[in-house]
């Protein structure tokens, strides 16, 4: 399936950035460049990959982190935001930050797999929709040992609804969603791998109660139902997110595509860690009582 990115006979290339924590202490305002750098990682490899200075047409980053509630755009359009967020800080102790990728929030910790495929697309150009199918594609035919057949389509009353959910069982296990820099393409999946659930989406359903979600005009929230989302543990002997990630990577690997472990330090990430910051600097001034 990775064929259509090869430009000559020669082996194809990835690289994989693994950025694995087992950390449950949620981060702090002055960790807030912490939660930032998986974001200012995928940026540096998009757009090195668009300028044509990445050593490879393909890259995957697998960033688990503490726990925290990453926010979409449409997220700080909240009626009382504010308020939102303060309950979030302060109540519930999670820093939340806002991603530069599309959706609405997520709940992300150290049993979440955040995982990030990031492609070349100069030679072979990919509509949205088959960017999306491309990774659906790939996680069934992991999940094909398990005998699980994944079902793709909107779970309405979960969080970060969307076209490309992927369900087992008509419970929602993974959401994704995808940045475009020119010719480079990251998509964005979520895996609940184990844990508790129910609380993740109990979070994120409080979250918008405080939000005033339901005062929104344009009808943008989700009525989150916790009980429609489960862990891919549920239906799998996958109980840890480096068994999901090594048996991804080995499915990669038997497609022919070679694999390189890099270090994000390696990455000029500098410049894409300032535009998050200022991305987020109105959310952290809220939470700073500035």
């Amino acid at each position: 399936m990775f064929d259509v990115f090869k430009t000559s006979d020669k082996p194809l290339n990835m690289a994989v950035y693994k950025d694995i924590t087992k950390n449950q202490d949620a981060y702090n305002l002055n960790e807030a460049d912490q939660v930032l750098l998986p974001f200012a990682v995928d940026d540096a490899i998009l757009n090195a990959i668009n300028q044509g200075n990445f050593e490879a047409p393909l890259a995957i980053h697998f960033w688990p982190t503490r726990p925290t509630v990453i926010l979409g755009g449409m997220d700080t359009r909240l009626p009382k935001f504010n308020q939102a967020i303060t309950w979030l800080y302060k109540s519930q102790n999670i820093l939340p930050v806002v991603r530069p990728a599309g959706g609405l929030a997520v709940v992300s910790d150290p049993n979440v797999l955040n995982v990030t495929l990031l492609m070349d697309t100069q030679n072979h150009a990919f509509t949205i929709d088959q960017a999306y199918e491309f990774i659906v594609a790939l996680l069934q035919e992991m999940m094909d040992g398990y005998g699980l057949i994944l079902e793709v389509g909107e779970v309405a009353t979960s969080y970060c609804p969307g076209k490309y959910d992927v369900s087992i069982n008509g419970q929602k296990v993974a959401g994704i969603a995808q940045r475009r820099i020119g010719h480079a393409v990251g998509i964005y999946l979520y895996m609940s791998i184990t844990g508790d659930q129910t609380s993740r989406g109990q979070l994120i359903a409080d979250m918008y109660q405080k939000g005033h979600a339901d005062q929104d005009e344009k009808g943008r929230y989700p009525q989150v139902d916790p009980s429609v989302m489960a862990n891919l543990s549920d239906f799998s002997n996958i109980d840890s997110v480096e068994q999901f990630m090594e048996q991804l990577l080995a499915v990669i690997a038997h497609a022919g595509v070679n694999l390189s472990e890099r270090k994000h330090s390696e990455l000029d990430t500098a410049t894409y860690i300032e535009r998050m910051q200022k991305r987020n600097q109105a959310l952290y001034d809220m939470l700073a009582d500035k």
